[in-house]
């Protein structure tokens, strides 16, 4: 499987954007075939700057000090937590019919942590200040965060039709299956 091309990662952010803003033919930016999927994973390697700075600021990675394993324990779980929401998705969708537009919701949903890996980062290092500016920072990660998730829910309804019962489902499937996923896996590793 080849890396996307940076030709296509700028069209698959700006398609998030497009999506974001509810343009006609959004989606069509994005590749949306199997390849197109895998490929969409990279953007996994492409945030995790953004990831391990916001660990650091926010006193989250011990690993750095750690030896090989701590760095390959990092490495899973930051894998594990990519790759959980998409294997719940699939079952999700498969149940509920809509396994055949799964992939219009996942692409998306992988490119659109690019952007927002970076704002929540460049929020982080301003949080990691102090005064009003700082404060204002906190308030506006929240206010993100919460934006985030209604994007995610109007993409899930939108990209799958399905009912808003659904897609609140398939964005509460995200958070709680990913941070388990994690918190088990750090468990895991600090008791080994």
């Amino acid at each position: 499987m080849a890396i996307p091309g940076p030709a296509e990662i700028i069209r698959s952010v700006y398609g998030c954007w497009c999506l974001a803003l509810g343009r006609p033919g959004a989606i069509d930016l994005f590749d949306r075939s199997e390849t197109g999927f895998f490929r969409s994973f990279f953007a996994a390697a492409l945030v995790l700057p953004a990831f391990v700075l916001s660990d650091v600021l926010n006193g989250g990675a011990a690993w750095l000090d750690g030896g090989v394993f701590e760095w390959v324990s990092y490495a899973l779980r930051y894998t594990i937590y990519w790759l959980v929401f998409p294997l719940v998705a699939c079952i999700i969708a498969e149940k509920i019919g809509v396994l055949d537009r799964i992939l219009d919701l996942l692409v998306p949903y992988n490119w659109v942590t690019l952007p927002f890996g970076y704002l929540f980062c460049a929020l982080t290092v301003i949080r990691a200040g102090e005064g009003p500016v700082a404060d204002f920072a906190e308030s506006l990660s929240v206010f993100a965060w919460i934006g985030l998730l209604f994007l995610m829910f109007r993409w899930a309804r939108q990209l799958l039709g399905v009912s808003a019962l659904m897609a609140f489902g398939f964005v509460l499937a995200d958070e709680v299956f990913s941070l388990i996923a994690y918190l088990l896996l750090e468990i895991i590793a600090t008791s080994i």
